[in-house]
């Protein structure tokens, strides 16, 4: 899952109904025709916003910006980003089951 820049909703990159615009050679996701133009019309005020370091939360998959996490844990030297408290409760309830996802940065 990744965030629409503009209203911040997360949607999936695979959906049939997300709306993919390539700009700069960098892909960006959209809910809604509306939000992808509110984009278009100003890309800069939104790309700038764009986190550059990302990591996928292993609970849920959604994007998180390395730099700056919601929040993240340290379990055997790794660390794990999350984009919520509750996906942070679930890793924390069994940390070995997301042990071996390969968005963890050592």
């Amino acid at each position: 899952m990744v965030k629409d820049l503009v209203c911040g909703m997360g949607v999936e990159e695979d959906d049939l109904d997300t709306i993919i615009k390539v700009l700069n050679g960098r892909k960006f996701y959209f809910c809604s025709v509306e939000c992808m133009l509110l984009f278009s019309k100003s890309p800069g005020e939104y790309e700038s916003a764009a986190p550059k370091n990302t990591a996928r939360d292993v609970v849920c998959g959604m994007e998180v910006d390395a730099d700056n996490p919601p929040y993240r844990a340290i379990c055997e030297g790794k660390t794990f980003y999350f984009c919520s408290s509750s996906c942070l409760i679930h890793f924390d309830a069994s940390p070995k089951s997301f042990m071996e996802d390969s968005h963890v940065r050592d």
